[in-house]
């Protein structure tokens, strides 16, 4: 019987601490220089602000990003700085649809050129269809659209892309 009103308690406990803010900062001292990264989440929210100081010079590097939840979907930003002192930033929103979803950002490299994004995925009647397409200070570099769709039994997957040989995006790190 005790057990009985223990599981549901301790589980209600559990459920109120994984909504609750956290805050980690951890800092690493080299011979080369030293490093801090706080890290905090907030009932879904994320901030990361990073630094790095180089003992030789002083230099100083730092990141900053940020991702919220909104009502309808997610919108972050970051910008990031380097001991050159050029700088780098992005903000995007990601928006859930009825059928899929919208995504639209900027960003700036620290050639200082401008980059615009947009993509949408959404379900259609016989499969999905998505679509990505970035422009650097208003031409296109790159296009993605794609669609799979299901007849008679059969999948057909669609892929187009298009791509400015000088626009080489760098791969993603893989998520272990």
């Amino acid at each position: 019987m005790k057990t009985l009103i223990i599981l549901p308690l301790a589980a209600l406990a559990m459920t109120a601490s994984a909504n609750a803010e956290t805050s980690r900062t951890t800092t690493i001292e080299k011979p080369k220089g030293t490093a801090t990264k706080a890290v905090t989440r907030d009932n879904g929210n994320l901030t990361v602000d990073a630094s790095a100081t180089r003992k030789s010079d002083g230099a100083t590097a730092a990141r900053n990003r940020e991702r919220t939840r909104t009502e309808d979907g997610i919108s972050g930003s970051g910008s990031q700085t380097g001991f050159g002192g050029k700088t780098r930033s992005y903000d995007y929103d990601r928006t859930r649809t009825e059928d899929g979803w919208t995504t639209t950002g900027s960003a700036t490299d620290k050639q200082g050129r401008a980059y615009q994004y947009d993509a949408y995925g959404r379900k259609t009647d016989t499969g999905r269809e998505n679509s990505r397409n970035i422009t650097r200070d208003g031409a296109q570099v790159y296009n993605r659209t794609g669609n799979i769709s299901r007849t008679n039994g059969q999948i057909q997957r669609n892929v187009n892309v298009t791509r400015d040989p000088s626009f080489k995006p760098r791969k993603a790190p893989r998520r272990r």
